[in-house]
Order: C-alpha cells, then structure tokens, then sequence
C-alpha cells in the first residue's frame, strides 16, 4: 500500500496528499534498506497503486505531491511548506547508543507502605 499523508496547508487550508517511497522510510526509520523499499516501490508502481491514489487524491480536490520529487514547496497562498518527513516530529531517530529505559516505582504522597507520611494505620 502506498503511503500518502494528507495536510491541509496551515494557512489557507489547501490540502496536499504527499506520496512518500518506502524506500525513503525505510531508510529514515531503519526498519530496512532502501533497496527493500525501492523493490516495494517499484512493485506499487507496476500495480498501478501509485496512480490510484493519485487520482483519488486529485478527485477530492487534494494537490498531490511526490515527495520523491519534492521536499519542499510554496503554497498558493505564500506559505512555505517542508515536506521532508525527516524533519516531522513523529519520525523516529536513531536510537542514542548506552541510554536506557527507565523503570522503577514512584510513591505518590499518601498512598505509600507502612511509616510513609500520609498513611493512616
């Protein structure tokens, strides 16, 4: 399945579907190689997937946008658009080598064991 994220531009409210290969994601999120994802690609585009999706897109009245092609573009209406999925908030890094997750009980006051402050016995 193709991935197409929808947006409206936050100042006018045009809505863009961008289109981003797998084989950009994959690289980004190291859940593959790009060569993984270009076989992917290449496969949704034989199939004709691509192209439906774009033409539903454009039926919806939604500019479509290959981000392949484009990271970034300006809108009708002036405003500068950053396509780049890499600058998204929500994309994962490159987990940081030697930090760990947390774990651990928190006492909240009140609600702990014997002799904590708060507890009624």
């Amino acid at each position: 399945m193709a991935n197409i994220f929808t947006f409206p531009c936050g100042s006018c409210g045009r809505r863009y579907s961008v289109y981003y290969p797998k084989a950009l994601l994959y690289e980004l999120s190291g859940s593959g190689t790009r060569e993984m994802g270009r076989a992917e690609d290449e496969e949704e585009d034989r199939s004709g997937a691509i192209e439906t999706a774009r033409r539903r897109a454009q039926a919806s009245g939604n500019l479509w946008v290959n981000a392949a092609e484009t990271q970034a573009l300006v809108c009708a209406c002036g405003k500068r658009l950053d396509l780049n999925i890499a600058h998204h908030p929500r994309v994962p890094q490159s987990k940081i080598v030697g930090k760990g997750r947390q774990t651990g009980f928190i006492q909240f006051p009140g609600k702990g064991g014997p002799g904590t402050p708060g507890r009624h016995e």
